[in-house]
């Protein structure tokens, strides 16, 4: 039952204006990642946990976010708080773009 509301609200954000970026929290392995790549199979993922690529992550522009990477689903980003900042300027400069920022609760630590 939790799961079909969680996956209902997630979903309802996600077709509001308001919805393009949605951030979900919350402990360790309780089934963030899961649900998310469930309700979102077309969105990319991009797991911030592999340091072999997450420096390529860091490099990218807004417009290269926007080509490469218009919907994804980034796993882990309280990690890397650099691409927070990121996503928000593919936000701010492009309409369409939509992210699922996933992240345990030490997300809501980060200063911005």
């Amino acid at each position: 039952m939790k799961n079909r509301t969680l996956s209902n609200t997630i979903l309802e954000k996600s077709s509001s204006h308001f919805g393009r970026i949605i951030v979900v929290t919350g402990a360790r392995q309780t089934g963030k990642t899961t649900l998310v790549r469930k309700l979102f199979p077309h969105f990319s993922y991009i797991s911030i946990e592999d340091p072999v690529v997450v420096d390529e992550y860091k490099k990218l522009t807004a417009p290269q976010w926007n080509s490469l990477y218009p919907q994804a689903i980034l796993d882990e980003i309280q990690k890397e708080p650099q691409l927070v900042e990121s996503i928000k300027s593919v936000y701010d400069q492009f309409q369409d773009p939509k992210y699922i920022l996933l992240g345990s609760s030490q997300i809501l630590l980060l200063k911005k």
